[in-house]
């Protein structure tokens, strides 16, 4: 794999969480009329997000290290993707909440694992230099999440934007 590939895919990993937590953020007030939740509730399934997503890596890294990062890896991707569509069909805030909690364990595992390949393949200095690279990514992900959440939420609803992670 070439220096570009792997900078493009540690983009794709690290910046998993801008679009997790940003795209969907325009669609909060759909959700709520539509959900007939609380703005309370509707903040609820981003915080359940951040601290799953938090509290996972102290898992991650130990099972990572047994098990090796490609099974991780591979089971943060799928389970990611399963409960983005989850998401998008929830028919109730508290089944949202739930599903954006696996959601972030899963995006816990993803984000771990691209961190620790950075030192798996590099030396501390050019691993310092490729993830400053991959960062970049996360950047320009991060700047464009909510104006496309936006215009996504707009034109084709709130589950759209959900939609949107599992893809």
């Amino acid at each position: 794999m070439s220096e570009r590939q792997v900078v493009l895919m540690l983009s794709l990993m690290l910046g998993m969480q801008a679009p997790t937590t940003d795209l969907y953020l325009p669609a909060l007030p759909q959700l709520r009329n539509d959900l007939a939740a609380s703005m309370p509730q509707m903040q609820l399934t981003l915080t359940a997000l951040l601290i799953s997503f938090g509290v996972s890596q102290l898992a991650w890294g130990p099972t990572s290290d047994r098990w090796g990062r490609r099974p991780v890896l591979l089971f943060g991707l799928w389970t990611y993707t399963l409960a983005s569509l989850a998401c998008m069909l929830a028919p109730s805030t508290e089944t949202l909440i739930a599903w954006r909690a696996i959601q972030g364990v899963a995006m816990g595992a993803v984000v771990m694992c691209a961190r620790a390949i950075v030192r798996d393949l590099y030396a501390p200095l050019e691993g310092a230099k490729t993830m400053s690279r991959a960062l970049t990514g996360l950047g320009l992900m991060t700047c464009l999440s909510a104006p496309i959440g936006g215009l996504v939420a707009e034109y084709l609803g709130w589950r759209a934007t959900l939609a949107m992670l599992a893809i």
